[in-house]
This record gives C-alpha cells, sequence and structure tokens, in this order.
C-alpha cells in the first residue's frame, strides 16, 4: 500500500544545475585525496571516497546543455554512489574543470570522445588517467545507453568498494564489459498492487490488494488475464474496516492459504490473518478468527515461511505507523500446524533505516527466498530518493533469527531502469522454468502507467539474486 515519502534533505542532479565551483561546508574538513601507494605498480589504488567524509572532492561531470545531456545517466550514478557510502558528490559543467573528476563521456569533454567513439552498441568502459602523485585524477565513464552507465557504477562499487577504505580505484583501470541484459514484461491487468503469483497446473493466477484474482491460462504472462473478481471475505463483516491489501495465497499440505491484510473497525488497527481455501480460485475463509498479529499492533504484508526444521512462520510488518519514531520493522511469529494461530511471541528481525539507501521508515511486501547454499534472504521495499525500490537482505546465519545483512544498493529501482520504479515483490517460476519477480509497477500511477503487475526475469548467481535475460526458443 502507499505510505509517506520521507526524504534525507539532499538535492537531486534532476532539479539542481551543474555548477561551475562549489565549497564545502564550513563545518566539513576535507583531506587532500592522495595515491595509496603500494608496491607491485598495477596495484597502486586512488580513493576517490573515503569513509564518513561529508563530501569527496571528486566533481561529477556532465553538461546538461549538451546534445546527449545525460542528466538521468548522472542522477543516477551519483544516487549509486551517495547511496552506498553516504558521501555527496558534487556535479559540475565540464567548463568547470578540476583536478578530480568523474566524467561522463560524450557530454562535452573531448578528451573523453575517443573512448566514447570506440565503444561496439551495448558496451561500457571505465578509463583512469591520473598523474604520479595521485593529484590529479580523471575518471572516464562510456556507455551507449542509460543501462550502459549502470553497468559502469556497479562495476565500480561491486569491485572498488568496501565500507571500510570507500572507493579506491586502481591508478592504470582500463576496463570494458558488455552491460547487463534484462526482460521485464508488463501485463495488461488495468491496474492491481501487490500481485502475487501462483502457478497451478500450467495455469497462472493473479491476486492483488482488494483481494482480487486474475486468472491466465495462456501461458504468456503478458496475458490475457481474466478477472475473476473479489475471492475472499472477513467471517465477521462487522469487523471489517476495509483495507484488503497484499494477498498472497500459498500451497500447503494440499490446501490454498491466503495471507493477507484488513482493517479492524473496532480496534481501530490493520492486522494479518489467513484464509484457507480447497481451490485457487476461493472462495477464501478466515480461520484465525480475525488478526493472528497482535490486536494492538498495525501489521501488514504477512507471508508464509518454513523453516529447515519443517516449522512454518509467518513473517510480517510491524508497520512504521505505530512504531516510534515512524520506522517501521520486521517481525515473525511461528504458526500452529493449522495455521489458526502463533505458537510463540513475535522476534523482530530488522528495521527500515538501517539500509545506507533508505530515505523513509517503509517496510512493505516481505518475502523469503532460500539459494541454493542454503542461505536465507528476504525481499522488501522501502524508498530510497528516486522512488519505491525491491530491497534484498540477507541472514547471517540462514534462520530467521540471524543478523539481517543488507546489500548496498536495490535489486530494483528507478535509477537501474531509468523509467518507472516499483515494488513489493514476490518470487515464482514460470512454466517454461524462468524466475521471476512480480511487483507492481510504478509505485503511483502516472499520466501514461497506472500501477499494474510486472514481471522481471532473474537468476541465482554466486548466492544472489539478479536480473537476467531468458534465452528464447523459435
Amino acid at each position: 500500500p502507499p505510505a509517506e515519502t520521507e526524504t534525507n534533505g539532499e538535492t537531486n542532479l534532476s532539479t539542481q544545475a551543474p555548477v561551475e565551483d562549489a565549497t564545502t561546508d564550513s563545518d566539513t574538513t576535507l583531506q587532500e585525496t592522495e595515491a595509496q601507494t603500494t608496491a607491485p605498480a598495477e596495484d597502486i589504488y586512488i580513493q576517490v571516497i573515503k569513509p564518513k567524509e561529508r563530501r569527496s572532492l571528486y566533481r561529477l561531470t556532465y553538461d546538461s546543455e549538451a546534445a546527449t545531456p545525460l542528466t538521468s545517466e548522472a542522477n543516477m550514478i551519483k544516487d549509486m554512489l551517495e547511496s552506498c557510502s553516504g558521501t555527496q558528490i558534487q556535479p559540475q559543467k565540464p567548463s568547470a574543470s578540476k583536478e578530480k573528476e568523474i566524467i561522463l563521456c560524450d557530454s562535452g569533454r573531448p578528451e573523453g570522445k575517443a573512448l566514447y567513439d570506440s565503444l561496439a552498441e551495448g558496451e561500457f568502459a571505465i578509463r583512469v588517467d591520473a598523474t604520479a602523485d595521485g593529484s590529479n585524477v580523471k575518471i572516464y565513464l562510456a556507455a551507449t545507453s542509460y543501462r550502459g552507465y549502470v553497468a559502469c557504477a556497479e562495476y565500480l562499487i561491486d569491485n572498488y568498494y568496501t565500507a571500510e577504505y570507500g572507493l579506491c580505484v586502481p591508478m592504470n583501470l582500463d576496463v570494458r564489459g558488455n552491460e547487463s541484459g534484462y526482460t521485464l514484461i508488463t501485463s495488461d491487468i488495468d491496474k492491481l498492487r501487490d500481485p502475487c503469483i501462483l502457478v497451478e497446473n500450467g495455469v497462472y493466477y493473479a491476486y492483488g490488494t482488494s483481494w482480487k484474482c486474475y486468472k491466465n491460462t495462456s501461458g504468456d504472462l503478458s496475458g490475457p488475464w481474466v478477472s475473476l473478481g473479489k475471492v475472499a471475505s472477513v467471517s465477521n463483516p462487522d469487523i471489517d474496516g476495509g483495507s484488503h491489501w497484499a494477498p498472497e495465497v500459498h500451497k500447503y499440505n494440499g490446501a490454498y492459504y491466503m495471507f493477507t491484510t484488513y482493517l479492524n473497525s473496532q480496534t481501530n488497527h490493520r492486522g494479518c490473518t489467513i484464509m484457507k481455501s480447497d481451490s485457487p480460485e476461493g472462495p477464501f475463509v478466515e480461520i484465525t478468527n480475525g488478526h493472528i498479529t497482535p490486536k494492538d499492533w498495525d501489521a501488514i504484508d504477512g507471508t508464509l515461511y518454513v523453516d529447515p526444521d519443517g516449522q512454518p512462520w509467518m513473517v510480517f510488518v510491524h508497520e512504521w505507523t505505530c512504531m516510534p519514531g515512524g520506522i517501521g520493522s520486521f517481525a515473525a511469529a511461528k504458526l500452529s500446524d493449522d495455521f489458526t494461530h502463533f505458537i510463540s511471541e513475535p522476534i523482530e528481525l530488522f528495521k527500515a533505516d538501517e539500509p545506507t539507501w533508505a530515505v523513509s521508515g517503509v517496510t512493505d511486501g516481505c518475502w523469503l527466498y532460500t539459494t541454493a547454499e542454503g542461505e536465507l534472504l528476504m525481499l522488501w521495499s522501502n524508498f530510497d530518493v528516486r522512488g519505491y525500490v525491491i530491497a534484498v537482505a540477507r541472514s547471517s546465519n540462514g534462520r530467521l533469527d540471524g543478523e539481517w545483512i543488507h546489500e548496498d544498493r536495490p535489486l530494483y529501482s528507478q535509477y537501474l531502469t531509468g523509467e518507472y520504479d516499483g515494488g513489493h515483490a514476490m518470487i515464482f517460476t514460470a512454466t517454461d522454468g524462468q524466475m521471476y519477480l512480480s511487483f507492481h509497477s510504478p509505485n503511483t500511477a502516472t499520466d501514461d502507467r497506472k500501477e499494474c503487475p510486472v514481471f522481471l526475469a532473474i537468476k541465482e548467481e554466486d548466492g544472489k539474486l539478479v536480473w537476467d535475460t531468458p534465452k528464447t526458443t523459435d
């Protein structure tokens, strides 16, 4: 469901023109960046972003008035570097050359044109030109598309950023590669938030907010999707206050269980409930005698997780609306074998403000995934500076009670695509064996697109979830 977005007070490039010059805040002391000299020579690194430094000495250079302004690309690179480090990067026009720069090629700097012109379609390149003492450093980023510039930022963060040392790039860095492809399928469902997909006997079922269900027998995720209407109801209609949010349907021991949310009109709290049906098409009947979550909490977005011992749990949101400081969290409690009640007190997993990129107290849309090596991941949604995102957290011990470690950047965000934001995701496997994320995008309707289910092809690679391009067959 929608939530208010808080901002971190920083200015985004899309609303700020590059400056000719800028000074740091009067209370900020910046140390000159020096080359970190070690032997052998090829292992000499230059520190671009220092840990706990408020601003980097490096300027992000692009031309907002050029024929190819690259403003969106500059926004994205700034957001990605700042979100992982917490360090601000100042933009500037090409005419305001400084000794230390990150330069987007083909945006007004003739010295970067040769690198840009050397690229094949879909390629990206990163090159560092530096004096021996590291006093003058130019880091050139070149790509033929928005996704190529995303690949540049991802390459720098994945290979050269650590929390201990910040961003340190090799003095002789000269690399090129291919941008990552991906497949995003947009459904023909006109408007549906929080979409959960169940695949049963070759048929796709999409459940979403308002307890609606859509059925697709075509084998094509884009559609057609046929509405089955509302497939669930509260057992005591006198307490049903609406907010019929985020239904998830799980097949368990031969039955179909819907984990979902509604508002109790008597307590005035939202809470999670569990409903049951013998068919994926419903009707789903409430089996928990009202909210299963604590009655004095605002709790939403319950999901099912079965641990390695075979114990079922509900993982859910302890919503920001009733939390100190407006900072939401995730909680989990053990379920009885028949799913009618909790058999343990809820435990807290983590809070919304833990990732460096998070700018809101929202915790939405949890979904658990176990990797091939037995590591436990959680998909969840919050806001970064560009909108609603899909994030990934990893348990340190492969169980719910582990320390949850957050990935440096979201799995899906508007800055990764340059198009729409989106979130509240789950994972399903299509009839052809391809794994997908299902989520709604955008989070708020635009003039040309309402909130609708979209499907992003993904795969597991070295224990991480990454975007994928499915193989096509003739």
